[in-house]
């Protein structure tokens, strides 16, 4: 469906045509009707020769009302451009034109009123006038249909010309993420709190939960009109009454969207390309107070040109920025004016509704080659290749959000997906790239540790948790990397745990069985790094951050634990420091690490067999990641 708005200069009789075609006096304030003089939005619908009915939005013409006329017009998709014969072309009559030229509106007819009132040939002056004005602008060729709203003539033309141009429109896209733009808050008795807008990109329902942008408020849909008819659902590009529950009247207001939960995200800031209008008398400047409008929204902005600011009737990228956020979208139609001057200046669509690490520091030329990237862009699949590939990985939860594009359109447009992530192939690369070579050097320079720590690698390769976890699996996956819980290494590396040192370390270990040195100890004499990859490799238990045994001692220890309670029952401390003959320093930690693993079990002053130990005095075998075999008296196979 469409949505038709008026347009065109005061008492040009926008309001009359309205009343004449649909029976609504679209003037709704009291002191509207006192004065005879739109000041604000009004609302009616038409029924078409076909049956169709639509909505009609009646904007003011006065100049001191141009931020109500943009609300009005700012996201339909139909014009009915009214002037009026007896005074022919206006200021406000080329200044709504250049506002519908701006946005994009070329789905128009445009009615010369108060043909009542002139002669044939004045009539004749009139249209040639208004045909001589639109010509190369967004509405050059619509129909142009004399009509008088006294006599009734011209209107059954106009109503046929409308539902002509309504039936070659393109249908609105439904893109599964609503927008309506509140245009009217007020309270219904019995209902409570009810707002109005035009509704596009997407459907409603009563009884969806729904969220207020800016500001997040959620409120549910009790109820839905259109036309005074209550609907089970509606679709875009219709108006749409939504009675909601939840939420209070004070907390909206024009400008703001209402949307589903999550599916779009308010913005401070826009890079855009404003075109001038030719007919401006003086230069732009990012100096002066500017005002952006967008949907039903008006916003205080500020410009800076990434270039020379463009001379009338040119074009120039820009960053924009607002002094409270707006709900955009990609491609979105705006309109800049200057509040000093009371004009226009121009209007554009914008490129980037969510520009990434911009600032007022940030450089003007990356910030024009970033734009003038999205200036060939024709669809979302390529907008969303090229945020991708400018930021190289997206959260795919974003995607949506970012680009408005649907996940699984996504997917199909590009990038390397993960189960969270999306990877541009250019980033993907580079990050397996990095990776690689930062555990190399690693290697190189560690060559007795197992690998290199996750924590570093996530650092050297400047990833978030999330990614850079995909990323170590699909390179485990792809065989590129070798991953073990703690540590990552390239698949040809071996940890050179051999050697000399090794077996003096081995030897002092062996000598000193359940009472050996410390590892502050062990480190004053032996490579730190060699103590960590025997551990690693489970040549060395580390018992406690200040004990490591040999792995066969501790089989050995928990041997005679095991011997110990089959023969004389459960042990104490006391009892089991005389077995293993060392002191409280060495058997307490022990015995601590013995109950952490399960092998025994705390009871009391008591210790009895553990889950893990199996039946009492069977021959136990070394646990996982611990090796026994040294008191055959060769190393272990982890050290051949």
């Amino acid at each position: 469906m469409h949505v038709i708005a008026t347009a065109g200069h005061v008492d040009h009789g926008k309001s009359s045509l309205v009343q004449a075609l649909t029976g609504i006096d679209p003037d709704r304030l009291e002191e509207e009707k006192r004065r005879g003089l739109t000041i604000d939005l009004g609302f009616a619908s038409v029924r078409l020769p076909s049956g169709r009915e639509v909505g009609i939005v009646d904007v003011p013409g006065h100049e001191r009302f141009i931020k109500n006329m943009l609300a009005g017009v700012g996201a339909i998709t139909v014009a009915l451009f009214v002037v009026a014969a007896n005074e022919g072309w206006k200021p406000q009559s080329q200044e709504h034109l250049d506002i519908l030229d701006l946005l994009g509106v070329s789905s128009a007819v445009v009615a010369v009123t108060k043909a009542d009132l002139v002669d044939d040939e004045t009539l004749e002056i009139a249209v040639d006038e208004v045909r001589e004005h639109i010509a190369g602008t967004a509405l050059a060729g619509a129909a142009i249909v004399p009509v008088s709203s006294v006599t009734r003539s011209g209107l059954g033309e106009l109503l046929a010309e409308l539902e002509r141009v309504i039936e070659a429109a393109p249908p609105a896209e439904d893109r599964g993420r609503p927008r309506l733009w509140i245009d009217r808050v007020f309270t219904m008795k019995g209902a409570g709190t009810v707002v109005t807008g035009t509704l596009i990109d997407g459907g409603l329902r009563p009884d969806y939960e729904v969220e207020v942008l800016p500001g997040g408020r959620r409120a549910r849909i009790r109820g839905i009109q259109s036309h005074g008819q209550a609907l089970g659902e509606i679709g875009p590009g219709n108006r749409a009454a939504l009675n909601l529950v939840g939420i209070e009247p004070e907390a909206l207001e024009r400008g703001q969207v209402l949307t589903r939960p999550g599916l779009w995200r308010a913005s401070r800031a826009c890079l855009a390309v404003i075109r001038i209008l030719p007919q401006l008398t003086h230069d732009v400047t990012e100096r002066g107070a500017f005002k952006l409008y967008v949907g039903s929204a008006e916003r205080a902005a500020r410009v800076r040109w990434l270039s020379p600011p463009p001379e009338p009737g040119l074009s120039g990228l820009a960053l924009i920025t607002f002094a409270q956020t707006l709900v955009l979208d990609w491609h979105d139609h705006v309109v800049l004016r200057d509040s000093g001057r009371l004009e226009t200046l121009g209007g554009g669509i914008v490129l980037e509704p969510h520009p990434r690490r911009l600032d007022g520091s940030s450089d003007a030329g990356s910030l024009n080659d970033r734009a003038e990237r999205r200036l060939g862009v024709t669809d979302r699949s390529g907008y969303f290749r090229t945020v991708l590939d400018e930021e190289g990985v997206l959260a795919a939860a974003e995607v949506p959000v970012r680009t408005g594009l649907p996940e699984a359109a996504a997917q199909a447009a590009g990038g390397l997906w993960f189960a969270s992530t999306v990877f541009s192939e250019r980033a993907f690369a580079r990050a397996s790239e990095v990776m690689t070579a930062e555990l190399r050097a690693h290697q190189r320079d560690h060559p007795l540790e197992a690998g290199m720590p996750r924590p570093l690698v996530k650092t050297a390769v400047g990833l978030d948790a999330r990614p850079f976890d995909e990323l170590v699996d699909e390179l485990a996956r792809r065989g590129v990397v070798v991953a073990d819980a703690a540590v990552l290494r390239t698949p040809d590396f071996t940890p050179a745990l051999g050697g000399r040192e090794t077996e003096e370390l081995v030897g002092v270990l062996r000598a000193a069985g359940a009472a050996p040195p410390t590892l502050t100890e062990l480190g004053a004499q032996f490579d730190p790094a060699l103590i960590r990859g025997l551990v690693r490799s489970g040549v060395l238990i580390a018992v406690s951050q200040e004990l490591v045994y040999l792995s066969d001692t501790i089989t050995e220890i928990r041997r005679l634990v095991s011997d110990r309670i089959a023969t004389t029952g459960p042990f104490t401390v006391a009892q089991f420091r005389d077995a293993v003959g060392a002191s409280r320093k060495y058997v307490v930690p022990l015995l601590e690490y013995l109950d952490r693993i399960g092998f025994t079990l705390r009871q009391g002053d008591l210790r009895v067999l553990g889950p893990t130990a199996g039946p009492p005095g069977r021959a136990e075998k070394p646990g996982r990641g611990e090796s026994g075999g040294l008191g055959t008296g060769e190393p272990s196979g982890a050290l051949r």
